[in-house]
């Protein structure tokens, strides 16, 4: 069982990790979100409800996360916003079909879950994988998106996975590091920069027993795989987006996956530096596509950040979304979109 879930190269790797059922401990969520179960598109879809007043801002993880990973970040925003995070089919707590795992039928998803709240329009904030969701329902489904915000999110993932092919093994979990939710907690601190949010996101991730070690991956592995060919398929076309976007992306990788790979022996340190400039090279291209194809929309880098770069420059990446919800007024620009 291999773990490809705490950085940037891994994240987007066909091999994350699933989420599943809490294990025991005395810890608790603090995060004041309640949880919730809604029935769309014929599935049972999980989702968190943070609470407040105003349009709805809807959060959407990434491959293999739950939307616990912003139960730090989304109640940042609730003094202005209706905020909740839906849990993807086949992630945490969702159903898990057997099939239909296409970004169309994602999609569709998140459109009858808006209808089956009432939800007319939403700001859609997407992470990771969540871009081709962002990027497909701004394109098919004009008015109901208010703004979008991408974080580390807007790229073609078909290209990417060629290069993660590529990776370094320096950085993939080891068998030790997935006896326990303990180990499997160290591992991720090694990778990434640890939060309560990772804490509630790992305990969704797996099937633990009553004493913490780890039985299973909840995910089952054809889901995994199946939502790796859908995001392969998926390309996303920027060109049909009308709705503003923000695009807060991450080129290179953080400090500590940098220390990881300086401390390699030839000839694993220079392998790993060429897959770093390829890496590299392949970000910053996806940028400029995401500027040529939405020339209106506003592009935030962030040069040797955590893939989860909400969680390592909370503070940056609030001010800058604050500043794009703000740079125009969400009422005015209501007037202006399609009816959905």
């Amino acid at each position: 069982m291999k773990a490809s879930h705490a950085t940037l190269l891994s994240l987007l790797l066909a091999l994350s990790l699933a989420p599943g059922a809490k294990a025991q401990g005395d810890w608790t969520d603090k995060s004041p979100h309640k949880t919730e179960f809604v029935t769309a598109n014929s599935v049972k879809l999980h989702y968190l409800d943070w609470g407040g007043n105003g349009e709805t801002m809807l959060f959407l993880h990434g491959l293999g996360d739950t939307p616990h990973i912003f139960d730090q970040l989304a109640p940042k925003f609730t003094n202005q916003f209706h905020v909740l995070g839906l849990t993807r089919r086949g992630h945490g707590q969702s159903e898990k079909p057997e099939a239909s795992y296409d970004t169309a039928t994602l999609v569709e998803d998140i459109r009858q879950f808006l209808d089956a709240l009432r939800i007319e329009r939403a700001v859609l904030v997407g992470h990771s994988l969540a871009g081709d969701e962002l990027t497909r329902v701004a394109g098919v489904h004009p008015g109901r998106v208010i703004k979008l915000v991408y974080l580390d999110a807007a790229c073609d993932r078909a290209d990417l996975l060629k290069i993660m092919k590529q990776r370094p093994a320096a950085i993939s979990s080891t068998k030790a590091d997935l006896e326990s939710l303990d180990s499997f907690r160290s591992w991720v601190s090694r990778m990434s920069f640890w939060s309560e949010a990772w804490e509630a996101n790992l305990r969704e991730m797996m099937v633990f027993s009553a004493d913490g070690k780890i039985l299973r991956e909840a995910m089952p592995g054809k889901v995994s795989r199946l939502l790796i060919q859908g995001t392969i398929d998926s390309h996303p076309d920027y060109g049909r987006i009308r709705a503003p976007a923000l695009n807060i992306a991450v080129v290179g990788v953080s400090s500590k996956v940098s220390d990881i790979f300086k401390a390699l022996p030839d000839p694993a340190r220079t392998k790993a530096e060429d897959f770093l400039k390829t890496h590299r090279q392949f970000q910053q291209e996806e940028i400029e596509r995401f500027r040529k194809h939405i020339p209106n929309g506003k592009v935030i880098v962030f040069t040797n950040a955590d893939h989860h770069c909400f969680i390592e420059r909370e503070t940056e990446v609030v001010r800058e979304m604050r500043t794009f919800l703000a740079s125009q007024s969400l009422r005015s620009l209501r007037k202006k979109l399609p009816s959905p």
